[in-house]
């Protein structure tokens, strides 16, 4: 598959999945673009993921593609935050190319309360039917991945050119410091960094459906996670202490509070998926 990104390389890659950076137009207002790939022999097991919780919405394009690239049952959806754990499963071929939004920039970029959409996946003509149009209008013309993000990426950074006012302001600040740090720095010092208090930082955030605390809690645990499948062996009590978790069994504890399972489970569910998928 052709690079993707504005760096190249995928920040991170899991089987089928591949995340990129943000290309600079959208490093204001997105986490950053990703690609998801099943292969086209793919048996069930193959085309099936776990999705941890994320606070992240996503505009994606899901489609198939025909030997010459062309999209096969095109569609562009709403990916809502995720507060648990989803099993989703995808058909050989599937193909998803996706721009990762912060949640604080969901309502100034798209109108949308992020709270509304949590744990959803919805069709984009149903939600905002112009922009479903105008990226459909421009997807069906793609014929990879990294075409289709590079039309993503445009709309997107034509809507971030509309938004009028501060935008998020103290949030959008206080947010960007916890992904910065993965989690790790205590919300009481995200506060003092911001220069607002503590309660009315609570307050700025809560806008985006989600709690500071657990912004971070949720952030903090991903890090450690993808941290894990960059291994085939993780040292779960260094990575316990690079994430920021009090001791490895913090760790077992919130893994299992937000996934289900431990994390050498989930461990060695997202191997064996990136064995069984690791060939585009």
């Amino acid at each position: 598959m052709e690079n993707i990104g504005a760096a190249g390389g995928a920040r991170h890659r899991l089987g089928g999945y591949r995340e990129h950076a943000p290309p600079p137009q959208l490093t204001t207002v997105a986490e950053g673009v990703w690609v998801y790939r099943a292969p086209a022999d793919a048996a069930p097991e193959a085309a099936t993921h776990r999705v941890l919780p994320d606070p992240a919405m996503s505009v994606a394009f899901w489609c198939a593609r025909e030997g010459d690239g062309r999209p096969v049952a095109p569609r562009v959806v709403l990916i809502g935050a995720k507060t648990r754990p989803h099993m989703v499963s995808f058909g050989p071929g599937a193909e998803i190319a996706a721009v990762r939004l912060k949640l604080e920039w969901t309502e100034p970029l798209l109108g949308l309360l992020p709270a509304e959409h949590q744990d959803a996946e919805e069709s984009l003509s149903l939600v905002l039917p112009q922009l479903a149009r105008l990226l459909l209008d421009s997807l069906v013309e793609t014929r990879t991945a990294g075409q289709s993000l590079a039309a993503l990426t445009a709309a997107i950074a034509g809507e971030s050119g509309r938004v009028r006012g501060p935008g998020p302001g103290h949030a959008a600040r206080a947010l960007d410091l916890v992904r910065r740090t993965a989690g790790r720095m205590p919300v009481a010092h995200v506060a003092g960094e911001v220069g607002v208090s503590l309660r009315h930082l609570r307050r700025a955030v809560r806008r985006t459906g989600v709690s500071l605390k657990a912004y971070a809690r949720t952030t903090r645990f991903l890090h450690a996670m993808t941290t894990a499948d960059r291994t085939p062996a993780p040292g779960w009590a260094r990575i316990a202490a690079d994430a920021g978790f009090a001791d490895q069994s913090h760790l077992v504890r919130e893994c299992r509070a937000l996934a289900g399972m431990t994390p050498g489970a989930v461990h060695a569910e997202r191997r064996a998926e990136a064995e069984i998928s690791n060939r585009w």
